[in-house]
């Protein structure tokens, strides 16, 4: 009898604990649907904050943080494929790639070195009036980006993410005010 005791006691424990789970899990999944709802790009938003495991226990604070993680992140990637680009079109002698190339690299020199930091200081600071001013000015040189090229860009995936998802974090950004 004991052993079917102890074997009830352990499943109510067991069923308890799993519902106290799912309900913090659910409040974690709502609180980043409904702030994305209040965003540009509600699907984005949230796709975007749901690959990210630690957006399910984030505030509004932390996700504002987690969002311009994800922009220096891929601000960072798309100017290493730059650089890796310009060396394969240098060695190609592709004159044209390669001016193109290093006016998309001026962009994102720009939002690496001087928008991506402030960014990130007035997130983690709590000045969200300086944050929204770097993700507009990260998405002006990113809205600018595609003008470097008279045909198809090969940074388009790269770049169409931080043009889309800077509106998105800004607006978050914009909630802390």
């Amino acid at each position: 009898m004991t052993n079917s005791n102890s074997l009830k006691h352990f499943l109510m424990i067991f069923l308890y604990m799993s519902l106290i789970l799912a309900q913090v899990i659910s409040a974690d999944i709502n609180l980043i649907t409904s702030t994305c709802q209040h965003t540009p790009n509600p699907n984005l938003c949230i796709s975007t904050y749901k690959s990210d495991p630690g957006s399910f226990k984030a505030d509004l604070i932390g996700l504002s943080v987690i969002g311009s993680k994800m922009i220096s992140k891929g601000a960072s990637s798309t100017k290493a494929t730059i650089n890796s680009l310009m060396s394969s079109a240098g060695k190609k002698g592709d004159q044209e790639l390669i001016k193109s190339l290093k006016c998309s690299d001026n962009h994102y020199t720009y939002i690496v070195k001087y928008f991506v930091p402030e960014l990130m200081e007035a997130v983690t600071k709590g000045n969200p009036k300086f944050g929204q001013d770097a993700l507009r000015d990260i998405g002006i040189e990113a809205d600018n980006t595609p003008k470097c090229f008279s045909k198809s860009s090969p940074i388009y995936g790269q770049n169409k993410f931080i043009q889309d998802f800077s509106p998105v974090v800004k607006a978050i950004v914009q909630m802390l005010l």
